[in-house]
């Protein structure tokens, strides 16, 4: 490869850093709090890049057509980086999803700080499912016991589902700093009047995502259940997948 090209390289790198923030695609990497240094690293990689042409331009002037024997080609491995950059200028990855639970072998993500926070005001308010988690692991016999709540997640084969619950629970991806730590937080959903019995996961057309209303039925979320909590649905409906599509 050689400079020309690797000035190049660098420019779309720096360029695909920009374009990812400011398109908001970013979001599907890394939390929304990396919108500033994922920038800064982009516009510095096209800066260097810039400065870099620019010296060898004046280089080639100074040497007045001299050789003096430097090979300043870059390895084979240098073309790496043109895989990475071909994805997100031209085949976006999507967001982390159901695929990436892993049924039986998805592991659980840690349980937040106690959430101390009264529940919000109002008919069923909308709670993520973490917080939810949280709630009930902190006190299985707590608030969500005895109001409805909302949640917003997307449809997964249960795992180990308690008697009468649906066949499908809701699950959410959590992240701590970027989707290669992704984990996975989810919640049973019992279906005493069956309104989800003929409901699946998504397929090959993507998640199923869906906000559930419900109210935590007391006793569960604890140690003795994993911290999965579950929801006695009383209506739910499809939604759009969620910006951003995961939690923090």
């Amino acid at each position: 490869m050689s400079r020309d090209t690797q000035h190049v390289l660098l420019v779309l790198v720096g360029g695909v850093l920009v374009k990812i923030v400011l398109d908001g695609s970013y979001l599907r990497y890394v939390r929304p709090w990396s919108a500033v240094p994922v920038l800064a690293a982009g516009f510095v990689l096209i800066a260097v890049a810039v400065v870099a042409i620019v010296r060898d331009l004046r280089g080639r002037t100074a040497a007045d057509g001299h050789d003096h024997g430097h090979d300043d080609r870059a390895g084979p491995s240098a073309w790496m980086l043109v895989l990475p950059v071909l994805a997100l200028l031209l085949v976006v990855p999507p967001a982390l999803g159901s695929a990436a639970v892993g049924g039986v072998g998805a592991r659980a993500a840690p349980v937040a700080a106690v959430a101390d926070d009264p529940v919000p005001a109002g008919e069923a308010p909308v709670l993520g499912l973490l917080d939810v988690v949280s709630r009930t692991a902190a006190d299985p016999f707590g608030p969500l016991t005895s109001r409805d709540v909302t949640v917003v997640g997307f449809l997964v084969p249960a795992r180990h589902p308690p008697a009468g619950a649906a066949p499908v629970d809701l699950a959410r991806l959590v992240i701590t700093c970027c989707a290669a730590d992704a984990s996975t937080v989810r919640i049973h959903l019992a279906d005493p009047a069956g309104q989800m019995r003929e409901t699946g996961p998504g397929g090959d057309g993507g998640d199923r995502w869906v906000a559930v209303r419900g109210r935590v039925v007391a006793g569960t979320g604890g140690a003795a259940d994993g911290h999965v909590p579950t929801l006695a649905v009383t209506s739910w409906s499809p939604v759009a997948t969620p910006e951003p599509v995961y939690e923090y």
